[in-house]
């Protein structure tokens, strides 16, 4: 860097990170912009002690904003400008902290979890330093549970690997991220945007900040995504649920609640998979994590063996047996309207027989739902079919015209659907932390 000034953005979204990280290789001058006021003034004084850090408001900044390189999220709002972002400065710092490993990003609108839970099972035997956004582990092991999956984690993620004396023999580090991926790493996953969200207060957009997939070695890239976004992109491998002019897709699909077969064609390859998978979606997150891992030289028979004994992932589609009804999980911050309505289509295929919870938190993540283009929606379900729940339901509820069952508790809601109604299959589609609801999930199984 030529410039001596060095400011950061943003302490909500990762800033401080790697702020912290960067003043151990460096003499130039380091400010902070908090642009969201997280910060209380004895936690920046004491910052500003331990770091040699100005402090800096947006007037300080625009008096002279070309003397600073600044260093930003890429969702920023575009208060001043931005000369790398989080995701660029994130492999900067990677290289002064001379890592060995091998780094595969998965990103996406939807599926990042899944398919990095599931790069986890998959990579259990290669040292595989993993985060997704509800743990970090080192194969088998936690090392630490809900960390953001803000690309400045990877630098958290890291410096625990190291404390933990890990770090050495890692492998792969294989890191879910949001709303992008670092530069240069050796594969670069993009699960799907299935609605292309606004960031940067409608400055940019979740499709274009998702385009740094493309600077990886290697792209994994949904095919509907590639075509309406990336076509200019030549280095991608495409991947389909059905579409066999993706170079990966699935055909000869027996969907089952215990079990679900398909064969995955990946170029001129065939290959039989069988495993817990509800919904076309969930085949997409294991062809996903399966080619994934194919173009990192795995094998398919150690792919398929430790698939073998991976568990279906809790509230991404998960179901459990209550007395003689079925519950089915789908209770996670990132869901939109275009999941909810796969949601309900993917039941359907299943049975007749079931009824629907509705709703969630807000707050809960930078994407907030679209409530209006929901509301439609639901207009077209069979009211009889819906149950309404929490924050989220409450709004929905006035946005309605007919008049649906509503519960301000999600355990409410699920014991009414469980104990009086007639439908065997309860699907949960509820917005929120899994863990934040799980005592009343436990409940019914006590």
């Amino acid at each position: 860097m030529t410039k001596k000034n060095v400011l950061f953005s943003d302490a909500n979204h990762g800033g401080l990170v790697l702020l912290e990280e960067y003043s151990k290789y460096t003499q130039n001058n380091l400010f902070f912009y908090d642009i969201y006021d997280k910060l209380t003034n004895d936690e920046k004084k004491s910052i500003s002690s331990r770091l040699n850090v100005t402090f800096l408001s947006l007037d300080d900044i625009l008096e002279d904003e070309d003397s600073f390189v600044k260093i930003n999220p890429v969702h920023m709002p575009p208060v001043i400008g931005t000369d790398y972002t989080h995701h660029e400065f994130v492999s900067y710092l990677l290289a002064k902290m001379d890592v060995d490993f091998k780094l595969i990003q998965v990103t996406g609108v939807k599926g990042k979890t899944t398919v990095t839970s599931f790069l986890r099972d998959i990579f259990r035997n290669h040292n595989a330093l993993v985060l997704t956004s509800d743990r970090l582990t080192y194969n088998d092991t936690t090392l630490v549970e809900h960390l953001s999956i803000t690309p400045a984690s990877i630098i958290t993620a890291v410096n625990i690997a190291r404390k933990e004396n890990v770090l050495d023999k890692v492998e792969y580090a294989i890191f879910e991220v949001s709303l992008g991926v670092v530069p240069k790493g050796f594969i670069g996953v993009l699960t799907n945007i299935l609605e292309d969200y606004p960031i940067c207060r409608n400055a940019s957009s979740a499709s274009v900040a998702k385009a740094s997939v493309f600077e990886s070695q290697q792209v994994l890239c949904d095919y509907d995504c590639y075509k309406n976004f990336y076509a200019d992109k030549a280095n991608a491998v495409t991947l389909s649920y059905d579409d066999n002019d993706a170079d990966i897709y699935a055909y000869d699909v027996e969907f089952g609640l215990d079990n679900t077969s398909f064969c995955m064609k990946y170029f001129n390859r065939n290959y039989r998979i069988k495993h817990f998978a509800l919904s076309d979606f969930y085949v997409n997150n294991l062809m996903f994590a399966v080619s994934t891992a194919l173009m990192a030289d795995m094998s398919m028979e150690e792919i398929l063996s430790n698939l073998s004994s991976s568990d279906d992932i809790i509230g991404r589609n998960s179901y459990r047996n209550i007395g003689n009804k079925i519950l089915i999980e789908d209770i996670n911050p990132g869901l939109n309207t275009t999941s909810i309505k796969k949601c309900i289509y993917n039941i359907s295929k299943f049975s007749n027989d079931f009824m629907v919870i509705i709703g969630g938190d807000y707050g809960i993540t930078c994407e907030e739902i679209d409530e209006d283009k929901l509301s439609n929606y639901l207009k077209s379900v069979d009211k009889e079919r819906i149950v309404l729940c929490g924050s989220l339901g409450k709004s929905l509820l006035k946005k309605l015209a007919e008049e649906h069952i509503y519960f301000r508790d999600l355990g409410e809601a699920i014991h009414f659907c469980v104990n009086e109604s007639d439908e065997k299959i309860v699907q949960v589609i509820y917005r929120s932390e899994y863990n934040s609801n799980i005592n009343d999930l436990t409940k019914l199984t006590e």
